[in-house]
């Protein structure tokens, strides 16, 4: 279970798979299964596994789309739901799914 934002970081930098439970300004994006691909220290970029036309998969010449990390106060750990927030805004909640 992740707990705090250095656990999450760590997630992604093991390109662990995660799913969107919702999206908050973009709704057509819940439920969508993600991978990190390229990762920085301040973000990451993450595509659609197994779906290399996905309009998602080919953002940023083919890296996805790119999600910062922001602050540690723009996050919420609850369990197995992480929640992703912008300037007092949920962007998204997301899970990482188990292999």
């Amino acid at each position: 279970m992740i707990k705090n934002l250095s656990q999450l970081k760590k997630a992604i930098n093991e390109h662990k798979e995660f799913i969107i439970v919702e999206h908050y300004r973009k709704p057509h994006l819940t439920g969508q299964r993600r991978k990190p691909g390229k990762v920085q220290t301040n973000g990451f970029y993450s595509f659609v596994p197994g779906d290399p036309d996905n309009e998602v998969s080919r953002a940023n010449g083919g890296m996805g789309y790119m999600n910062w990390y922001g602050k540690a106060s723009d996050w919420e750990f609850n369990g197995e739901l992480i929640t992703q927030s912008c300037k007092g805004h949920k962007t998204m909640t997301i899970k990482f799914i188990e292999n």
